[in-house]
């Protein structure tokens, strides 16, 4: 790493990358940590490659790179990961927000207009960019936020007043569906599902950083869907649509799970950006709007 006066810029890229042996992504890691310690964007990196950093800068990401050296997520480093084009807030309180959980969004967009006045819950709401990302594209809807985390809803708060939703959200500690009341049109979650057995198979970045309680649901990864399906009948409108992440070897079972509440035409799955399956729901409105 940096540890004389006279380092670049790009230097410094070059051998902050190079000390990230066990990331997949050395390269990508090294600039976002390096942006962070210099206060700089990507226009900055570039155009100044050959500006020399100041020792304190040098120092800075040094540090950041020693982190991240340990397995530490970039995204706990800088405080911060976009979603949905949105800049988040995180901290180890809330799992780091993955693009694939954009399937949920990029489905409430095909079976709603975006203009109609719906009432969202998201359970498990962590970080709040799921609702954050509807808020965004539903401007007429309203928002509950459920978590059984304190620390994780006041992530989700700031969340929500930095991106100007905040008059439009509210929030209800406890788990799943259990501290709301009504009916809401819109149900969203992506609780946890990875099985307990599957922990040594995980990356360091994930097992050793992230909450646990949000990433692990008991000996097959279902207990959390069991626990949320035996509450939904009573907080689903007519005509409502529900949409759950899961991992892509769960969709079925998930699907199959759902047929107790919804017509078998009703049951759909969800495809990641990959094209993997990633989750599955239904939608009350079926026939009114194709897959």
């Amino acid at each position: 790493m940096p540890d004389n006066k006279t380092v670049t810029i790009g230097e410094a890229l070059r051998q902050g990358a190079t000390r990230l042996v066990n990331s997949e992504t050395p390269q990508l890691d090294a600039r976002i940590l390096l942006k962070h310690a210099l206060g700089i964007d990507d226009g900055a990196l570039i155009a100044c490659a050959s500006e020399v950093i100041s020792e304190s800068e040098a120092a800075r990401f040094a540090s950041l790179i020693d982190r991240r050296a340990m397995s530490e997520p970039v995204a706990y480093i800088t405080g911060e990961k976009e979603f949905w084009s949105l800049p988040f807030k995180v901290t180890p309180d809330v799992l780091i927000p993955r693009d694939d959980s954009g399937a949920l969004i990029e489905a409430a967009i095909k079976r709603r207009r975006r203009d109609e006045p719906l009432r969202i819950a998201d359970l498990g709401t962590g970080s709040g960019c799921l609702l954050c990302a509807l808020l965004s594209e539903f401007p007429n809807a309203q928002g509950v936020g459920v978590d059984r985390s304190e620390a994780a809803l006041g992530i989700a708060r700031t969340n929500v007043a930095a991106l100007g939703v905040g008059e439009r959200v509210a929030f209800a500690p406890g788990d799943w569906l259990a501290p709301l009341t009504g009916v809401f049109d819109l149900i969203v979650a992506n609780p946890p599902y990875i099985a307990e057995t599957e922990a040594p198979a995980l990356s360091r970045d994930v097992a050793s950083y992230e909450p646990h309680d949000a990433l692990f649901a008991g000996v097959e990864g279902l207990d959390a869907y069991s626990a949320i399906i035996r509450q939904l009948p009573s907080f689903v409108a007519e005509g409502g649509l529900v949409l759950m992440e899961c991992g892509s070897t769960q969709t079925e079972t998930l699907a199959a799970m759902l047929q107790e509440l919804a017509p078998e035409n009703a049951i759909f799955t969800l495809y990641d950006l990959a094209g993997r399956p990633r989750g599955a729901g239904f939608d009350l409105r079926k026939g009114e709007k194709g897959d």
